[in-house]
C-alpha cells in the first residue's frame, strides 16, 4: 500500500519521490517496556512517576528518557537533549511504545535531529498529540510506520482527566484487540456539515497548528487521496480560520478525500464576533465537494479517540461511520 510522499535512504536524509510501504509495528504485549519522553514542554515530577506507577499497574515495564524532567526556557530541554531521548528510545530494542509526556511547544525542533532510519528499521508504537503530533506526522512520512494519536502521558499522570472513553479505545487500538473493519465509535459525536459518497484513504492529521507548520518541509505528508483530521486548542476563531484557509492556499483541499474537525475545546471568539465554527470551516471549503463531518472526540476532549496516522480508513457520512480497514500492529 504505497501512501507516503518521502521515506529513508538509511542515513537521517529524507528522499523525494519513492515508493514507500507501510510498515507495522508490533502490538503491545505485557511485560513490553513503555518508553517516555518529553518533546514539547516541562513537565512535573509528580506527573511522570504517576503514570509510570499506571503503567506498571497494568504489567508494563516504564523507561524514562533521561532528560524527560529537563527544562530549557519554555520547553523541557534543548532540542538536542529531546532529541537524543526519542532516539535512545528508538534504538532500544526493548522498548515497545514510545509515548509524548505532554503537549505544550517546541517539538518541531526535533525535526531535523530526529534517527528515522531507527524507526524504520525496528518500528514501534509511538502515542502522542497536541504539540508533538508533528513528530507524529513527521515519523510516519519519513518511514511508513504507522503513528498513533492519542492520549500523551499526562493523561495517565493525574494532571488531565482520563476517562474509561479514552481508556476503552486506547489500549483494544494498541493490543489489537479488536477485528476489521472496525467501526470507530463516532455515532454521538458526528455531525455532518456537507454530506457526499463514502470515501477511503489513508488517515494523516493531528493540531491544525502543529500540521500546518510541515506544509513545505520535507516532511510535509501527502495528502493525495487523504482522510485528513484536525483539532485544536485555545485557539480564536480568527487563528482558525487563518489555519484552515492556509490549506486551502497550499493546495492542501484540493488534494484529501475528505476532512474530519474535532470538537473544539477551549476556542474563543465565535459567540462574540456572531460567527459559528460550522459556518468558519464550510466558508474555507468552498469550491470542494468532499464530505465534511464535525465534532468528533479528537485531541483535546476528555473522551477521546486513538487514530492510527498512516492506515487505511473510510468515511460514510450517509450511515455515520469511520471504519479502519489496516491493522496498525502485528503480532
Amino acid at each position: 500500500m504505497k501512501f507516503l510522499k518521502h521515506w529513508c535512504d538509511g542515513s537521517n536524509k529524507i528522499i523525494e519521490n519513492q515508493e514507500a510501504y507501510m510498515r507495522i509495528p508490533r502490538q503491545l504485549q505485557p511485560g513490553d517496556t513503555i518508553g517516555i519522553f518529553s518533546p514539547s514542554s516541562p513537565i512535573e515530577s509528580k506527573a511522570v512517576n504517576t503514570m509510570c506507577k499506571y503503567f506498571e499497574q497494568r504489567g508494563y515495564t516504564v523507561n524514562v528518557a533521561p532528560n524527560t524532567l529537563a527544562t530549557f526556557g519554555f520547553m523541557a530541554g534543548s532540542p538536542q537533549q529531546r532529541a537524543d531521548d526519542l532516539n535512545l528510545l528508538l534504538h532500544d530494542p526493548t522498548v515497545r511504545m514510545v509515548m509524548t509526556s505532554t503537549g505544550g511547544a517546541g517539538a518541531v525542533h526535533l525535526l531535523p535531529l530526529i534517527d528515522y532510519p531507527a524507526l524504520a528499521a525496528d518500528p514501534k508504537i509511538v502515542v502522542g498529540l497536541s504539540d508533538p503530533s508533528i513528530l507524529l506526522l513527521a515519523l510516519t512520512s519519513a518511514t511508513g510506520v504507522p503513528t498513533f494519536h492519542g492520549p500523551n502521558g499526562v493523561e495517565f499522570g493525574g494532571l488531565c482527566p482520563l476517562t474509561t472513553f479514552t481508556e476503552e479505545n486506547f489500549w483494544p487500538m494498541l493490543t489489537g484487540e479488536f477485528s476489521l473493519p472496525y467501526s470507530f465509535p463516532v455515532q454521538e459525536h458526528f455531525q455532518v456539515l456537507r454530506s457526499g459518497k463514502s470515501v477511503e484513504g489513508t488517515l494523516i492529521g493531528g493540531n491544525l497548528e502543529r500540521l500546518s507548520l510541515l506544509i513545505g518541509t520535507p516532511w510535509e505528508p501527502d495528502w493525495q487521496g487523504a482522510v485528513l483530521f484536525v483539532e485544536e486548542f485555545l485557539s480564536k476563531d480568527t487563528s482558525f480560520d487563518a489555519l484552515l484557509a492556509h490549506l486551502h492556499l497550499s493546495g492542501v483541499f484540493e488534494k484529501i478525500c475528505c476532512l474530519l474537525v474535532g470538537k473544539p475545546v477551549q476556542m474563543e471568539g465565535y459567540e462574540q464576533d456572531g460567527v459559528t465554527l460550522e459556518e468558519i470551516i464550510l466558508r474555507n471549503c468552498a469550491g470542494y465537494d468532499f464530505p465534511i463531518v464535525s465534532d468528533l472526540l479528537i485531541g483535546h476532549t476528555d473522551d477521546k479517540l486513538t487514530l492510527p496516522i498512516g492506515c487505511r480508513v473510510g468515511l460514510d457520512t450517509g450511515r455515520g461511520l469511520l471504519e479502519l480497514y489496516d491493522l496498525p500492529g502485528t503480532g
